[in-house]
């Protein structure tokens, strides 16, 4: 099994890197996964310039770090999102990286996935589930999310994932899930 993680965060080790390392635990099973981990934040990923190149099925035009993430996601089973919100939306780093995901937009690629979306947010969420429902079902693959507002209204503050256990546990559960299932 093949695993992809995205880390959407500018800082490593935050409450949605904490999520995914959840996921990746139940995942290891007897046969513990190949994992891969991208962080765009750290990677140069020049934006989409909409030229039409890779529809043509010649591949981006744009010589960046994405010629390592095409591979890497063209062969994985499993894709995590760790994706925190801003402003009712993914980070402007791992939106950028989804933009040129465009040049592999195929069925060879994007389906018989199974895709993981961890959402860490403050006030809304939908608009990324809904998003990823759409490109899976549209390529038959499955989307699974699991969904926590880490800021608490009543006193302005954000919260560490880690006084939410029963996310944690569903976080955990669903990469056994998956690992049970053979992805």
């Amino acid at each position: 099994m093949n695993v992809l993680v995205l880390h959407g965060s500018a800082r490593s080790g935050g409450n949605s890197d904490t999520l995914a390392e959840r996921v990746l635990e139940g995942l290891a099973g007897s046969i513990p996964p190949g994992v891969t981990h991208f962080r765009p934040i750290d990677m140069d990923i020049g934006h989409c310039r909409a030229c039409g190149h890779c529809s043509d099925g010649q591949g981006c035009v744009l010589n960046d770090d994405m010629q390592g993430v095409y591979p890497r996601f063209c062969e994985a089973d499993v894709v995590v999102v760790a994706a925190p919100m801003f402003w009712g939306y993914m980070t402007s780093q791992l939106k950028t990286l989804f933009d040129r995901l465009e040049a592999i937009a195929t069925e060879q690629c994007f389906g018989n996935k199974d895709f993981v979306l961890l959402v860490t947010y403050r006030h809304y969420y939908g608009s990324i589930v809904e998003w990823l429902d759409r490109i899976a079902k549209g390529f038959g693959s499955r989307s699974h999310a699991v969904l926590c507002r880490t800021f608490d209204l009543s006193t302005g503050q954000d919260l560490p994932i880690a006084t939410f256990p029963d996310t944690l546990h569903e976080a955990f559960s669903l990469g056994k899930a998956l690992q049970r299932r053979g992805r």
